[in-house]
């Protein structure tokens, strides 16, 4: 039987090596971007400042460094488009593989006329020749310099994008990445045009064509070195890249073209029957058949939310790889139940999706939202008023908007201030998240401390104000805990929004409840306290048995005089 075409190289590895190697050349054009940059101080001083870039670039390590990358990541592209079974693919990964593929043919005359002859001991290159190049001739390769920039650029911050967007600092981070990815760019080609300009200018002025000619103390410098053929060095360049991707079509063409590599079928429960080749993954079939199909991560196997339980299938499915494997035994998934971007069937398969988009929901299919689900330990914050119920039935109903507003700003105030994020507001309680980006477990819980002994501190202060006016003794409980939960983006169009879920969750709701029963401000689970590593020598303490729990949770309590201690 034939089989169907399987990656020389596992895919976590050929990630990862990516994911390294773009990250090299991602560093370089940063640097050579930011010293075109420094043109718009002067030429003298970029030309300066590109002694230190050459130093870094051109030394035995970084030019192995550099080209090494540069190879690895094209070679990584064939692989990439050889496997792929179709190139229906979602528009930034297009974006990206369309820009990807013509960096060679942009970069390969400013590459060779810029390096060959600094390596062979001619003419090293400069902002003034550089420049210069640029404005003469027919302006092509100016041009060319010009789109380079552009298209080497959004591929390499696309892939950036994509090798980062799921880390904790990113949501962050992100205003000033994406500030940082508009400017560098942007002055780097302003300084190149207004040297430019400055140049031309100059050389009319002094009734002179602007050249590129080296003048004559150059010129015999190097009259005695061997002359090189840098346009035939170009053409072979071209020539080995447009072989590469030649090579690709040729073995995908015959891949298509064998007669004796029957299709299968993809057969969806309650759905459509997808014909594909032999080897395609489960999630390339519902693209081809545009099966709306959960794909958080893009189909890289980093995340769950493609799997499928395989009801029926005509022939054994190929092994999980150790990838797929590490995350089906992470979610604890049945026997039955694959990851569709890493499942390659070799004959007729019915599966079922696990997680279906809604009707007209789009909140995964087809695109990648702005931030997935994932574990990660975090602090819960739950504060509510005690005898709301009470206090709301004998005021007016904009009283009450009123004093929730009220109420509402000390404790948000309280929450951004102790750096953490206010999630939701629950009728007349709150929830609020401490950990969501970098910050270490200790740190959070001291800042959900501080927040909750302000939030004690400022509702004390607001109640002389209440009392006064509307005759309102303004009572809070504060519950806190510290654990793993889910977060992630969850809701429905507009109002999907970042929050948590989990036991975790639960627990510091129910501790809200449990500083009511004690008739105390805050109850503080033991690892909050634990891990804040601050004195709690004094403080009240008790062993209380939580609905949904086995066992019994040591929970601090903190009157109103306690809590100053952590304000």
């Amino acid at each position: 039987m034939l089989q169907p075409a399987r990656p020389f190289l596992p895919d976590k590895a050929a990630h990862q090596l990516g994911i390294a190697s773009g990250i090299v050349l991602f560093a370089f054009i940063s640097t050579h971007l930011l010293n075109h940059s420094l043109t718009l101080i002067s030429i003298d001083f970029a030309d300066e400042a590109l002694k230190t870039f050459k130093l870094i670039w051109r030394n035995p390590l970084g030019t192995l460094l550099l080209y090494g990358s540069f190879l690895v990541h094209y070679l990584l592209a064939l692989r990439t488009l050889y496997l792929r079974r179709h190139m229906r693919l979602p528009a930034r990964m297009l974006i990206q593989v369309l820009f990807g593929l013509s960096i060679p043919v942009l970069i390969a005359q400013h590459a060779v006329s810029a390096r060959v002859p600094a390596l062979f001991g001619g003419f090293d290159s400069t902002y003034w020749g550089v420049i210069r190049g640029m404005w003469t001739g027919n302006g092509l390769f100016g041009l060319k310099m010009v789109l380079a920039v552009i298209v080497v650029w959004v591929h390499g911050c696309i892939g950036l994008y994509a090798a980062i967007r799921f880390r904790d600092w990113f949501p962050r981070m992100a205003p000033w990445l994406f500030a940082l990815a508009i400017l560098l760019p942007t002055l780097a080609l302003v300084g190149v045009l207004v040297n430019g300009r400055q140049m031309e200018a100059a050389a009319k002025a002094g009734g002179q064509v602007l050249t590129t000619a080296p003048d004559g103390n150059v010129v015999r410098q190097y009259a005695n070195r061997p002359p090189l053929d840098l346009a035939a060095i170009e053409r072979r360049v071209y020539l080995f890249f447009g072989l590469g991707l030649g090579l690709v079509v040729v073995l995908r063409a015959a891949r298509s073209m064998r007669r004796n590599a029957p299709e299968i079928r993809i057969i969806y429960a309650h759905g459509p029957q997808i014909r594909v080749p032999r080897g395609t993954s489960i999630l390339e079939a519902s693209r081809i058949g545009r099966v709306d199909h959960y794909s958080v991560c893009g189909g890289k196997g980093r995340c769950s939310t493609c799997r499928v339980r395989i009801i029926d299938s005509d022939g054994p499915l190929p092994p999980p790889s150790a990838m797929e494997q590490a995350t089906l035994s992470r979610i604890r998934a049945a026997p039955d139940t694959r990851l569709s971007c890493q499942t390659r069937p070799d004959y007729d398969v019915t599966v079922a999706l696990l997680l279906e988009p809604p009707v007209g929901g789009d909140l995964y299919s087809g695109r990648q939202i702005k931030q997935a689900g994932r574990e990660k330990e975090i602090v819960v914050l739950f504060c509510d008023i005690r005898n709301f119920t009470t206090i709301s039935e004998s005021r007016l109903p904009y009283d009450i908007v009123f004093l929730l507003n009220r109420y509402f700003s000390v404790v948000g105030r309280a929450v951004e201030e102790a750096k953490g994020q206010v999630d939701k507001f629950i009728g007349d309680g709150v929830m609020a998240l401490f950990g969501i980006d970098a910050t270490e477990p200790s740190e959070a819980c001291r800042q959900a401390l501080r927040a909750a002994a302000t939030i004690v501190a400022e509702t004390e202060k607001l109640n002389q104000e209440m009392m006064q006016e509307f005759g309102v003794d303004l009572r809070i409980a504060i519950g806190i805990h510290f654990g793993p939960a889910i977060v992630g983006m969850i809701g429905y169009g507009k109002v999907a929004g970042l929050t948590a879920i989990g036991d975790t969750v639960n627990v510091g709701s129910r501790l809200e409840a449990v500083a009511k029963q004690f008739n105390v401000a805050i109850a503080a689970s033991e690892p909050i306290m634990l891990l804040a590593h601050v004195p709690y020598d004094g403080l009240s303490s008790r062993s209380v048995s939580l609905k949904g729990r086995k066992t019994n949770m040591r929970v601090y309590l903190l009157s109103v005089d306690d809590a100053k201690r952590y304000a």
